[in-house]
Formats: structure tokens, sequence, C-alpha cells
């Protein structure tokens, strides 16, 4: 009966990550066939795809409450529910539709978010495994989100409406996956007993979450933007929809390999210096390279910085909680305040680029994103427990 309820979560996991970002990348692609046909001005555009980040950062603080009075496994499956009432509720009540369903769609991520960390810490003696699972899940669901959006819409005749609907399927299969765990007999003493110490108050979890947070605000600024960067640089909208696809995809390996290195380090400060530098050669190479060869190379470049660094985000989650309970504080905490500050980069970046009709300020907001990522990384790599 263990094995089987470990493997149901394992299955579960696996596809909660695949849930957890498709449905907001899917929508950068997109962004030039709502603008024509919905009138969507560049400033509303960027407030759409910043509004999940706001709405992280309303419920986060909400969910280890919540948890604690139904457990985690019926809470992750509310989130389900809410993400695919969002899903649809976008694609078919119209222009207001499209907000409220984003806002919901925002709840179920933010309660995923949030959750899968401390379900991780908590079923798994070998966390830094099944983040990595877990990591290379998000980085998928985020590559085919951003990589047939555009085509589904277009080639497939789908329109925009359905392109975004469809990825409501992952989350019907998630639904039917995690429905026997909502069932199980779990640990009740675990989940219901509350810890004494004020996350909020300690240093660790404030350098965790400025990390959490501006990882995500360079993460969904990119999403929301690389295609238009490009298109304005002269490229090909072809060309821009398949680096997308390589922003996502090429993320992978690091995902794959950074969070069991976690596990065997005592202090992360070497890992995560190598993996900022990556992330910003690639972003000046994206930015800055004369052709198409160069760009590809940065694009690649830049997904592989940007995956190790999610991953690490995600690891400090665990390896710096000393219980699932702090684990789920910490999630909560890192991801409330720091995905507030996350929702500044996506409108920030689309008004620089209105008063300026350039994407090079984009750039010097960047490089100053990139040495505080960095500055809280390695201050968060610390052999440490909360």
């Amino acid at each position: 009966m263990k094995f089987n309820k470990k493997f149901l979560i394992i299955i579960g996991v696996i596809m909660i990550s695949l849930n957890l970002r498709a449905a907001i990348t899917a929508l950068g692609p997109l962004t030039n066939i709502l603008s024509e046909q919905l009138n969507f001005s560049t400033s509303v555009i960027g407030f759409l795809t910043t509004l999940p980040l706001i709405t992280f950062a309303i419920i986060s603080p909400l969910i280890s409450n919540i948890t604690r009075k139904i457990g985690s496994n019926k809470t992750m499956f509310i989130g389900l529910l809410f993400l695919m009432a969002g899903i649809i509720i976008r694609s078919y009540f119209g222009i207001t539709g499209i907000f409220i369903g984003t806002f919901f769609i925002g709840c179920g991520i933010g309660i995923g978010n949030v959750l899968v960390p401390s379900i991780i810490k908590e079923n798994f003696e070998n966390t830094g495994a099944m983040i990595s699972v877990y990591t290379t899940g998000l980085c998928v669901s985020a590559a085919i989100g951003a990589g047939n959006s555009f085509s589904l819409a277009t080639k497939y005749n789908l329109g925009w409406k359905n392109s975004l609907a469809i990825w409501g399927i992952l989350a019907i299969v998630a639904i039917v996956l995690w429905l026997p765990l909502i069932f199980s007999k779990t640990n009740q003493v675990q989940e219901n007993k509350k810890s004494t110490i004020n996350i909020w108050k300690n240093s660790l979890a404030w350098k965790i979450t400025i990390l959490m947070g501006v990882q995500s605000l360079i993460f969904y600024s990119l999403v929301a933007w690389l295609n238009e960067i490009l298109i304005f640089r002269g490229f090909s909208n072809e060309f821009a929809s398949n680096m997308a696809i390589i922003f996502q995809l090429f993320a992978v390996p690091a995902t794959l390999v950074i969070p069991p290195i976690c596990d065997k380090l005592k202090n992360q400060k070497a890992l995560m210096l190598a993996v900022s530098f990556v992330y910003f050669i690639g972003l000046a190479m994206y930015f800055y390279g004369t052709n198409g060869i160069s760009v590809t190379i940065g694009t690649a470049l830049m997904a592989l910085g940007m995956g190790g660094t999610i991953s690490l985000a995600i690891a400090f989650l665990s390896l710096r909680s000393s219980t699932p309970e702090i684990a789920t504080q910490l999630s909560g905490m890192s991801q409330s305040a720091g995905y507030l500050l996350a929702s500044i980069g996506p409108v920030l970046l689309g008004y620089l680029y209105d008063i300026s009709q350039s994407w090079n300020l984009a750039f010097y907001v960047f490089v100053i994103a990139f040495i505080i990522q960095t500055i809280s990384g390695y201050m968060s790599s610390v052999d440490k427990k909360i």
C-alpha cells in the first residue's frame, strides 16, 4: 500500500508539474493575435501576463493555513480544479472572462507552486531526485505551451481561444490521477502541527524569497516578451517561436542535473555563481547577437542558466527547511513576496517599450536583476536550516 501511494504521488507530481507553466507560457506567442483581434495595447498584454504573478502573491500566504486544516492532498486537488476552470473561462467567456480566467489559473498554479516542494519533502527522503523530476516537468510544461500555441492557433486553424483551451486536457488528467490521494490517510500530526517560527522574520527566508522573486521576474519577463524582442530586431515570427521552444527545452539538462548535485554539496555557492554567469552571457548574446546562430546559442545558454537558477531556488525550499510545515511556510512566503516582486517585470518592460519604442532599456533592467539574483542566491547557498 505504501508503494502504491508513493507511486501515485510520483505520477501525480509529474502530471502537476506539466500543468504549472503551459497555461501561462502559451499566451506569449499569441500576443500579436490578441493585440490585433481585441485591440489590446502592449501595457494591457503586459498586465495580462503579470496577473497570474499577482495572484500567486495573493494566494500563497493562505495555503499553509488551508493545508493545515484539510491536508495537502485535498488542497492540491482544489488547485487543479481552479486551474481547469480558469482555462475554460479564459477562452470562452469574452474579454472579462480572459481576466477572470487568468486569475483562476493563477490561483490553481499558485497552490501547486507552494505545495509541491513541501509534498516532496514530506514523502521522499531523497528530495533532490524528485525536485529534479518536478523542475524538469516545469520546463517541459513551459516548452509545450510556448512552442505549440501559435501553430495550434494558425497552422491548425484552432484560433487563439481553442489554442489556449487545449491545455485544460492536462489539468483533467492531473485531476483524475490525484483524485485517489484525497481519500488516502496522511500524517495528520505532521500536517496539523503549527510551527512556532515566524518565517517572515527569518533572514535566510528573506534571501531565498528575493532569489525566488528576481529569478521569476527575469523568467516571466522573457516569457512575455521574448518573441516580441526578436521580432522587433528583425527576426521572423517563426524564428522567434523556435527560440521560445529552445528557451524552455534547453533548460531541461540543468533541471535534471542541478537538484541531485545540491543534495551532495554542503553549500551551493560555486554552483550559484556558475549558473548566473551562464545565464547572463546567454542573455547578452540573445539581445546583441548579430545573426540567427549567435542568437540561438545565446538563447540556449540563457535556457541552461534559467533551468539551473529555478532548480536552485526550488531546491532551497526543501534544503533550508527542517520540516515539511516550515517548507510549506517558506514556499508560501517566497512565492508571495517573491511573485509580487516578479509581477513588476512584464509590465515594466512593456511600459519602457511603450515610452521608448525600443527594447534596449529592458536589457539594463535585466542586468540589475541578475546582480540581485546572484547576490541573493549566493547568500542563500549556506549550509543552514530554518
